[in-house]
């Protein structure tokens, strides 16, 4: 059974044609739930805004409190398209370009790659997010 990562939400946008919601959820961060926040000052939250897909986005609105989910391996291959890869990717033009060229060109050339690999990613954000897929249910059923 594959675990599940749940987060409290508000439906901020619903687009029927396209079967998504897009839902703003408050994210800590690990110490945000300390006792000790206060004092050392490093709890921060953020919003985020996230595209949710639902079968029957007409049983929401604007303002609805929904849970969104996404489950754990999801958020295994995002860290793999978001920082795996991309290490990956430099190191292994920084390796290429080393022994032929110097320092400062294989430098410049694992930066470049790894920019290169970002604009690739950003390309297929579509297909991206049919891969890591958030849900989203009504908070109270």
């Amino acid at each position: 059974m594959a675990k599940i990562m749940e987060h409290e939400a508000r439906i901020v946008a619903v687009y029927p044609d396209e079967r998504r919601v897009e839902a703003e959820m408050v994210v800590s961060s690990a110490c945000g739930n300390c006792k000790a926040k206060a004092v050392c000052g490093s709890g921060e939250s953020q919003m985020r805004l996230v595209s949710a897909y639902t079968d029957h986005p007409e049983i929401y609105k604007e303002g609805d409190e929904v849970t969104i989910a996404i489950e754990q391996i999801m958020g295994y291959k995002a860290i793999v398209f978001s920082y795996i890869v991309p290490l990956v990717v430099m190191l292994l033009a920084l390796v290429l370009t080393h022994s032929r060229w110097g320092d400062l060109v294989a430098g410049l050339s694992a930066l470049g790659a790894c920019a290169l690999y970002f604009v690739v990613l950003a390309f297929f954000r579509k297909r991206l997010e049919k891969v890591i897929v958030f849900s989203v249910r009504n908070k109270y059923f």
